[in-house]
């Protein structure tokens, strides 16, 4: 009787514990409420409703994170502007690759993340090249690299070839960030940024 008790006060002080390290990293990272709201500039998963909602919503169970097979969903840094542990995508670490089954979305038990039909109404962020960095703009017509065009889920829906180099539809991108990594993995910083959309 002696060992049940002492379970359960040691389950006690670990749950009591859990909830007071969740408060004080809410407070910490709490904004000040005179200073205006910044923009948002981290990307949430596939499905994810309107922010102000999404925060109300999720608990940040990690049960998305665990459910991500390509462990491209991870909790939010203090230095990231999302709230503390919260689910975030950073495409040039690892690219969301809009999975049919959507395992993140399904793991979802508080509606952070609504179910989406088709990977074609994702919508994370939308792409942008700079054109100044993109080795198909700059390399002029000896080189063609093409890997975000090449790479894309929705090649010649999102993100199209004019010529030899390729053009971002922005509004047809979904913002898995697919081009964003790729990009990374030839030159750094990318010439492709997934950018939040507005």
């Amino acid at each position: 009787m002696s060992d049940n008790r002492e379970v359960n006060r040691r389950e006690f002080f670990k749950s009591a514990f859990a909830d007071i390290a969740r408060m004080v990293v809410d407070v910490v990272a709490q904004k000040d409420t005179n200073n205006p709201p910044k923009k948002r500039d981290y990307l949430r998963p596939p499905g994810a409703v309107e922010e102000g909602l999404f925060n109300n919503l999720c608990t940040r169970c990690d049960e998305c994170i665990k459910a991500c097979p390509h462990m491209c969903i991870r909790g939010a840094d203090t230095d990231s502007g999302a709230r503390v542990g919260s689910p975030v995508i950073i495409p040039k670490d690892a690219a969301c690759k809009l999975c049919v089954d959507f395992p993140c979305i399904k793991a979802c038990k508080e509606g952070a993340l609504k179910p989406v039909e088709d990977i074609r109404k994702v919508r994370i962020g939308a792409a942008l090249i700079d054109r100044r960095r993109c080795l198909d703009y700059v390399g002029g017509n000896n080189y063609l690299c093409q890997q975000c065009y090449k790479q894309c889920p929705l090649k010649d829906e999102a993100i199209y070839l004019e010529g030899s180099r390729p053009v971002v539809r922005a509004e047809r991108c979904v913002g898995c960030g697919i081009c964003e990594y790729i990009c990374h993995e030839i030159i750094s910083p990318s010439a492709v940024k997934i950018f939040v959309r507005r």
